[in-house]
């Protein structure tokens, strides 16, 4: 409430805000008081939590923190996933100490299996394949990042590809849906099917992860033709049939939406 004070001047809203916080949860039909942090499930907790992220942690790495580096670093959150870049190793470490002690003073904790310091880019790169082996990966934001080169092997880039264990339960809850949605019309279950795979490639498709989307949309397919195939006697759909469906339904094809290189 303090942090929102420094913006929002009138105490209505402060108190309508303030009233969402004390407002308490029920659980299985049974009430419990909210006395700390936001309501897990709160509309306006998303909202709140990366307000108050943006006092303890932004300013502080902005104003403070980023001052006192030796070399270049940048800082790339959102919500509460965040990744900081380092030129030195010695000012990563110095802030995986610092930043956690930051964020204790204000009642939050970071959660130590997703934390870690890496080294990533071309030395590292360089350097792996001297030794014999793989950079480091890192996953953000629903894609694993990994150190790669340009088509022409003079650059170096940054790979980034679908992690593979979100897409598998992608695939799963897909899998659920079309079970379910199985006795609804074709033209219905096609349609939606469309708008499922422009949303995944709206979201997906970017430079280098065309491999990854391609796959989803084959899966996609093979779960269409398993499941509308259940809807008659064994073997009515016929893989002719399928592509006779398909082509009077189309789906969109995989498409790089952004391009980062």
């Amino acid at each position: 409430m303090e942090f929102l004070a420094h913006r929002i001047a009138d105490k209505r809203l402060l108190r309508y805000i303030k009233r969402f916080l004390k407002a308490g949860i029920q659980e299985d039909g049974v009430f419990k008081d909210s006395d700390r942090g936001t309501p897990q499930g709160g509309v306006i907790s998303p909202l709140l939590a990366n307000l108050y992220l943006h006092y303890t942690l932004d300013l502080w790495y902005q104003n403070g923190f980023r001052k006192t580096c030796i070399g270049y670093s940048r800082f790339i959150r959102y919500a509460d996933d965040f990744v900081v870049c380092f030129k030195e190793e010695a000012d990563a470490k110095r802030f995986r100490v610092e930043m956690e002690a930051r964020l204790n003073q204000f009642g939050l904790e970071i959660a130590p299996e997703k934390t870690r310091i890496l080294e990533f880019g071309p030395k590292a790169r360089r350097r792996a394949k001297q030794r014999g082996d793989k950079t480091e990966t890192f996953d953000f934001l629903g894609f694993t990042h990994y150190c790669t080169i340009s088509r022409s092997g003079k650059m170096f880039q940054v790979g980034r590809k679908s992690i593979s264990k979100r897409i598998t339960a992608k695939l799963k809850l897909f899998k659920e849906w079309l079970r379910n949605a199985r006795t609804q019309p074709t033209g219905e279950i096609m349609e939606t099917v469309a708008n499922k795979l422009r949303g995944h490639y709206a979201y997906y498709g970017v430079s280098g992860n065309y491999k990854s989307i391609s796959n989803y949309a084959y899966e996609v397919r093979k779960l269409l033709f398993k499941w509308l195939g259940r809807r008659g006697k064994r073997g009515s759909l016929s893989y002719e049939k399928c592509n006779l469906l398909l082509s009077r339904f189309p789906l969109p094809a995989p498409r790089i939406f952004v391009k980062l290189w």
